[in-house]
């Protein structure tokens, strides 16, 4: 028997403000759907999301040609609780493969970042690491934090490296809960035109006799 599905998604919403700038005021949602779609295309942050490799320019068409296999399947739960950085030789023992799906639980999980102010000791992929996956070909990479320019200056080169080469990044998870090993994820991106992103939901369950720690 399979496992019982568990909900990865960090709620769409606002996030605390970046430590000292105290509380945000809250954003009323404009009235027109022209700039409701504005809006979301900025909001597209909040939460769990899907980024999308650049020369789909992550607008509506090119979200509806996302391939179903990129985030529906068999994905392989990392545990890399231990570590400050993930770096390269961290993923070189568990030998990414080629099309594999891959989602790599930290320590950010455990500390609910998404109830925090955005701060800069975020655990996050390497250069080496993001080189190692794109040469391994993966398909997709989900990762418990988001991107944000300013907390570090690799941040956006392991981004774009990653995005460059094609692979679908899963943002903003929450796997506290998810055990090692081989799951099922569902994990689909809202159909909305989006600069950076578009707001998903992502769900997986353990699959018989391959999870355990």
């Amino acid at each position: 028997m399979e496992g019982a599905w568990l909900d990865i998604s960090v709620p769409f919403g606002e996030e605390p403000p970046p430590e000292g700038q105290g509380e945000a005021p809250r954003a009323e949602l404009p009235e027109s759907s022209a700039q409701q779609a504005e809006w979301l295309k900025r909001a597209a942050w909040m939460g769990t999301y899907v980024t999308a490799p650049p020369s789909l320019e992550l607008d509506l068409e090119d979200m509806e040609r996302l391939p179903l296999s990129a985030t529906v399947g068999k994905a392989r739960v990392l545990h890399l609780d231990d570590v400050d950085c993930i770096r390269a030789d961290s993923l070189a023992d568990y030998e990414p493969r080629p099309g594999e799906r891959l989602l790599l639980r930290t320590r950010n999980s455990q500390r609910e970042w998404w109830k925090r102010p955005h701060g800069e000791d975020f655990v996050r992929l390497s250069d080496a690491a993001a080189r190692l996956l794109v040469e391994r070909q993966v398909a997709c990479v989900g990762v418990d934090y988001v991107s944000r320019s300013g907390f570090h200056t690799d941040g956006l080169a392991v981004h774009q490296m990653l995005r460059e080469a094609g692979v679908w990044i899963i943002e903003g998870l929450d796997l506290t809960d998810v055990k090692v090993g081989m799951h099922e994820l569902v994990c689909l991106p809202l159909n909305v035109k989006a600069e950076w992103g578009s707001p998903a939901r992502a769900l997986v369950r353990a699959l018989r006799g391959t999870a355990g720690e």
